[in-house]
């Protein structure tokens, strides 16, 4: 049996959940589940707002204690449920085609597969910072030019805070973690790499340079008994989380360590191994036509210039990035 867990965080508000499970209830899952509903930092009022958005569904409640980072709360939840593979959903997901579970299961029923999931990337905080210092590293003369980055970056801030406020003043982090400016905000949303910032060399260190392969956690699937052995040495801090998602030690990479694949999947169920995830078309390349499960980074995407699109691109995909302009739909 497989839980699909979906993480609803409190100072988001309803928005986000009511958009996942708008999609939950247009795109069949195709494979037979139990939909659990991480509740994280979600206090009483908000509980029964949960219950009331999902009148008419199967599914069980399982709450956190005290608010905790999306990771610490995906690996809580391993251990309390019984099921044999997990598949998890962060509180931004948006599912975007039909059967979206079962092409997710079947990617996980591949010879030595370990981990599956909607998008991953080569990107890495580590270059992306030896970049800013003007040392050696894979982006140089491939990212844009600190000029263009600036505006775009500035620009992504707003965006991004617009959709806080939409969202009734969200914070993806226990209170502690919220950020308080809008630069801050886009550091943790879209990676510490995309602005000019100190950091400890200590923490570079621990993070490998381009191409830095990770599975993203927005959407994921891999077997309780997988996931139950990964070493996670305490995730308090979004650094914390960061390193777990793709640091050196990651889930990705501990998983590898195993001698099984992690496997990038697309809307149309077909599979992926990490030396071809940038031509999944999923995760910022072309108009991210493939992508099965969106989030709020995919979108920052989708709705940004074709000099946002390929500032995202270069820091996933290096020089192979693709970045197109966005499509014009029929009848637009």
């Amino acid at each position: 049996m497989t839980a699909v867990v979906h993480l609803v965080w409190g100072p988001l508000g309803t928005a986000p959940l009511t958009r996942f499970l708008d999609s939950y209830r247009r795109h069949p899952a195709g494979l037979e589940h139990e939909l659990v509903m991480l509740l994280n930092n979600v206090d009483e009022r908000q509980r029964d707002e949960v219950v009331s958005a999902l009148d008419g569904l199967d599914y069980h409640l399982l709450a956190l204690e005290r608010p905790v980072q999306d990771l610490a709360a995906y690996f809580f939840a391993a251990e309390q449920l019984e099921h044999e593979r997990l598949c998890f959903l962060n509180s931004y997901s948006e599912l975007l085609a039909p059967e979206w579970l079962a092409k997710l299961a079947n990617a996980l029923e591949f010879p030595g597969a370990g981990i599956v999931g909607a998008c991953g990337s080569w990107a890495s905080l580590r270059s992306a910072t030896l970049n800013a210092l003007f040392l050696p590293n894979a982006y140089r003369g491939v990212i844009p030019p600190r000029r263009v980055a600036r505006v775009q970056v500035r620009e992504m801030a707003v965006e991004l805070d617009r959709e806080r406020e939409a969202d009734e003043h969200a914070g993806e982090g226990p209170p502690s973690e919220i950020p308080t400016t809008l630069r801050r905000r886009l550091a943790e949303g879209l990676g510490p790499a995309l602005r000019t910032l100190p950091t400890m060399p200590g923490q570079v260190v621990r993070f490998q340079g381009f191409p830095n392969a990770h599975m993203r956690t927005n959407a994921f699937m891999a077997s309780r008994r997988t996931l139950i052995g990964i070493r996670r040495d305490g995730i308090e801090s979004k650094m914390d989380a960061y390193l777990l998602e793709s640091g050196r030690n990651s889930l990705t990479r501990q998983i590898q360590r195993q001698g099984l694949r992690a496997l990038v999947v697309d809307s149309e169920g077909t599979s992926f191994e990490e030396i071809r995830w940038a031509r999944s078309r999923t995760l910022w390349q072309g108009d991210q036509e493939l992508l099965l499960v969106a989030d709020n980074q995919t979108r920052i995407y989708a709705r940004g210039s074709l000099e946002r699109r390929r500032l995202l691109s270069v820091f996933a995909w290096g020089r192979q990035a693709e970045a197109g302009p966005a499509l014009v739909k029929s009848g637009e």
